[in-house]
């Protein structure tokens, strides 16, 4: 459509395409402005710094050996398969020793959680056990029955010392023999330290 204004031709687009173009801004404007409008999470002040505990958390726990424990290892002297077992305890030898360091001398006890294999028993038969802190014997047991043990008793204070590590220890007096392979086995630990 063409209009005439004196001697000019001036083209007038339909006003249909006026309407189209301003559709077309306000839709991009509208899209920009959604876009626009993202919700962020709300945030939080980080939280308050604290300096690590120094030391041993409980030292009645650093004075308990359990076998699973992941530095038990570094506790034995001898006698103690490094293999763990159903994931709680160890084979022994004749005498499974171990140092352990004792935070006081006083009214301390030696305490120790074992099993006599009842099929070891068949073959050995009652089983006498000593028990032994820092080359002082301190009592001497013997077992009738196999099955889970557990031995407590007090270390003379003059036993202990708190600037060295104690040597503790159990012997057996029979060892079972394994018929396949000859080897020897004494019984099974899961536990042995120090309790108040």
């Amino acid at each position: 459509m063409v209009h005439t204004f004196s001697s000019q031709h001036v083209a007038v687009q339909p006003r249909c395409d006026t309407i189209k173009s301003l559709l077309r801004l306000v839709c991009i404007l509208l899209a920009v402005l959604l876009c626009a409008c993202e919700r962020y999470p709300e945030s939080y002040p980080p939280p308050e710094q604290r300096r690590p505990v120094e030391g041993p958390l409980d030292p009645a726990a650093e004075m308990m050996v359990n076998m699973n424990d992941p530095d038990a290892p570094s506790h034995f002297v001898k006698d103690i398969d490094a293999g763990l077992q159903g994931g709680t305890w160890r084979w022994t030898g004749q005498q499974p020793t171990l140092k352990i360091l004792a935070y006081t001398t006083q009214h301390m006890k030696l305490a120790a959680d074992f099993t006599l294999w009842p099929v070891a028993f068949q073959q050995t038969g009652p089983v006498e056990l000593t028990f032994v802190v820092n080359e002082r014997v301190l009592e001497k047991v013997r077992y009738q029955t196999p099955g889970y043990k557990h031995f407590e008793k007090e270390i003379p204070s003059d036993a202990l010392a708190t600037d060295v590590e104690s040597v503790v220890s159990i012997a057996i007096d029979k060892l079972y023999v394994a018929p396949e392979d000859k080897k020897q086995f004494g019984f099974v630990l899961t536990r042995i330290g120090f309790v108040l």
